[in-house]
C-alpha cells in the first residue's frame, strides 16, 4: 500500500511542478550542463561506486573470509550496479553476487549473510545522515519541501539516531552467537569498531552519491553540498520505500520540489536525467559488460569447442 501512495503522491507533485513545462526547454537545460560539471559527477560516481565496495568488504571481515579486493570490487560493483537498476537489490544484487562469490568457496549462506550485513551499513548511514540533518535543519531550507514543522522534523530526526545508538550500543554489549543448528549457521551482531566502520562507509557512500547530483547543478541554486546530502539522503529514503528501482519518479519529485523555487524546473529535470545517465545507465552498461567477460572468460574452452565443431561441420557441407 505505501509504494501505491508514495508513487501516486510523486505524480501529482511532477504533475504540478511540470505542467507548464516544455520538452524543449528541458533539452535546453540539458545542453547546457558544461562538460566539466558532467565530468566531475562522473568522478564523483566511481568515487561513490569505489565506496560501495567497501560495503562487501567489511562484510566478508566480520565474517571472517578473505578475498583479494580485486575478486570482492569486482562481485560488490556488479551486483550494486545490477541492483540499482533492477531493483529488489537484496535478490538481484545477491544472485550476482552468488553467481561470482561461489566460485570462490562461498556458500548461499554467507552470500546471505553478506547482504544482510550490506544492509545494516546501507541503514546505519542512512541513519546518521537523515536523522542529523532532520535534527539540524528542522525541515528548513532544502527539507522545507518535506513540509514538516521544526519540531516533527527535529522529533524524526532524534528518532533515527536513536535507533542508530541502541545499534551502536547492542554492537558494544551483546557478543553472544547465535547459533542455527539446522542450517549450520552462526550469527553475531558486528563489534563497535565495525559498526564505527559500517557508520563511517555508508555516511562516504551517502555524500559522494550527493554529490554526483550537487556538482550538476548550476551556481545560482544556492544549495550547500551539507543541505544537498541531507535532502539527498531523505529523498533517497522515500525512494527506497516507493521499492521502484532507483526511486523513479518518487526520488525525482522530491528533488524537483525542493529546488524548483530555487531553479526553473527545466533545468531541474535536465539535470536529474543526467544525473540518472551517470548514476545508473553508465555502472550498469559497464557493470554488464564486465559480466559478459566474466562469463565468456568461465567459458572460453566450451566456446573454443563450439566454434572447432561448427567449422569443421561446415568443411563437411
Amino acid at each position: 500500500m505505501l509504494p501505491l501512495v508514495l508513487l501516486s503522491l510523486a505524480f501529482l507533485v511532477l504533475r504540478h511542478e511540470l505542467r507548464e513545462l516544455s520538452v524543449a526547454a528541458m533539452l535546453r537545460a540539458l545542453t547546457s550542463i558544461p562538460r566539466e560539471r558532467i565530468a566531475w559527477a562522473v568522478v564523483c560516481a566511481a568515487a561513490n561506486y569505489l565506496a560501495l565496495t567497501l560495503y562487501d568488504v567489511l562484510a566478508l571481515r566480520h565474517l571472517g573470509r578473505r578475498l583479494p579486493y580485486r575478486q570482492v570490487g569486482f562481485a560488490s560493483f556488479v551486483g550494486y550496479a545490477f541492483g540499482h537498476n533492477i531493483g529488489m537489490s537484496f535478490l538481484t544484487g545477491g544472485g550476482v553476487r552468488y553467481r561470482l562469490y561461489s566460485a570462490r568457496g562461498l556458500s548461499a549462506l554467507d552470500v546471505a549473510q553478506v547482504g544482510t550485513f550490506n544492509a545494516l551499513t546501507f541503514w546505519a548511514g542512512l541513519l546518521t545522515v537523515a536523522g542529523g540533518a532532520l535534527v539540524v535543519d528542522a525541515g528548513r531550507g532544502a527539507m522545507s519541501a518535506l513540509s514538516l514543522s521544526p519540531g516533527v522534523a527535529r522529533g524524526l530526526g532524534l528518532g533515527m539516531l536513536g535507533v542508530l545508538g541502541a545499534y551502536l550500543v547492542a554492537c558494544a554489549r551483546v557478543r553472544r552467537t547465535l547459533k542455527v543448528e539446522r542450517l549450520h549457521l552462526e550469527v553475531s551482531l558486528p563489534t563497535l569498531r565495525r559498526a564505527v566502520e559500517q557508520v563511517v562507509v555508508s555516511c562516504l557512500d551517502w555524500t559522494l552519491g550527493a554529490m554526483v547530483l550537487w556538482v550538476l547543478l548550476p551556481k545560482e541554486a544556492g544549495i550547500h553540498p551539507t543541505s544537498m546530502v541531507a535532502l539527498f539522503a531523505v529523498a533517497q529514503l522515500l525512494g527506497i520505500a516507493s521499492q521502484v528501482p532507483g526511486g523513479l519518479g518518487v526520488f525525482d519529485s522530491v528533488i524537483l520540489a525542493a529546488l524548483t523555487p530555487r531553479l526553473p524546473g527545466a533545468v531541474v529535470l535536465g539535470t536529474l536525467v543526467v544525473y540518472r545517465i551517470i548514476y545508473y545507465l553508465l555502472p550498469f552498461a559497464v557493470a554488464s559488460l564486465m559480466l559478459a567477460g566474466h562469463e565468456l572468460s568461465l567459458h572460453r574452452e566450451q566456446l573454443s569447442e563450439w566454434w572447432a565443431r561448427l567449422g569443421r561441420r561446415r568443411q563437411e557441407g
